[in-house]
């Protein structure tokens, strides 16, 4: 299986009285090399969403047929003393069932992902001591070294400046160009105009489009009920 097959899929979280929050059914196929841009309003559920693709939530009802899959949280949300190299490294951890410790061929993986993203001279710093910008770059290079061909990530550009946010988007293409399923949750609308599809979570509605169609004016007053001034998809003005 290398696709990610959904076959009527509801995500949710069912409260005692077994009413709750829940997403509409999703069907859809998303390929190896795709990158899916998961947008809509706080709330409406993305990371509910990215977690039961990942097999964290149980979906509600109807199925998920993936690939090896890795989650990533939103910045800020990993915190570790260990070395950048360390913490890169740790995404072969799945490799030695019968051992904890690391070996040379880990680390040296990991140095590998750290110096093709660029951030090599970043090994031996301390990952707590790290920007949120660097912190999403070491942990996009340990999804680098994993097995994983369904890449869930949660906010990857929030909280970075712009720069960060070129480097973090260009680590996310590698992670397609190298044949991954790559879904990331974002508010970044230009990022998703660069992705190569992008599903909208309404209220209660879920959609699946082409970037142009997602990003057009009335599908951006619909899902966030304000209005652009310009088209994500190419910034061209509104008349």
């Amino acid at each position: 299986m290398s696709d990610l097959l959904l076959e009527g899929l509801v995500a949710g979280r069912p409260d005692r009285r077994g009413k709750g929050f829940r997403l509409p059914p999703l069907d859809q196929t998303i390929s190896p090399g795709e990158i899916v841009a998961l947008i809509g309003p706080n709330g409406a559920g993305k990371t509910t969403l990215l977690k039961t693709l990942a097999g964290l939530l149980v979906p509600l009802s109807g199925s998920v047929a993936r690939p090896r899959a890795a989650y990533l949280p939103p910045p800020g949300a990993v915190g570790a003393g260990f070395s950048a190299l360390h913490v890169t490294a740790l995404g072969r951890a799945h490799l030695h069932r019968w051992s904890s410790g690391l070996t040379p061929a880990d680390l040296g993986a990991a140095r590998a992902a750290l110096d093709r993203l660029d951030v090599g001279d970043l090994a031996d710093r301390p990952f707590d001591r790290l920007s949120s910008g660097q912190q999403q770059l070491i942990l996009i290079a340990r999804l680098l070294v994993q097995d994983a061909r369904l890449c869930l990530l949660d906010e990857p550009l929030a909280l970075l400046d712009p720069a960060h946010a070129q480097a973090v988007e260009a680590a996310i293409r590698s992670l397609a160009d190298e044949g991954r399923i790559v879904i990331a949750s974002t508010h970044h609308l230009p990022f998703a105009a660069r992705a190569d599809r992008v599903l909208a979570l309404g209220p209660d509605w879920a959609e699946m489009s082409t970037p142009c169609n997602a990003l057009a004016p009335d599908r951006i007053r619909a899902l966030f009920g304000v209005e652009v001034d310009g088209c994500p998809c190419c910034g061209q003005a509104l008349s």
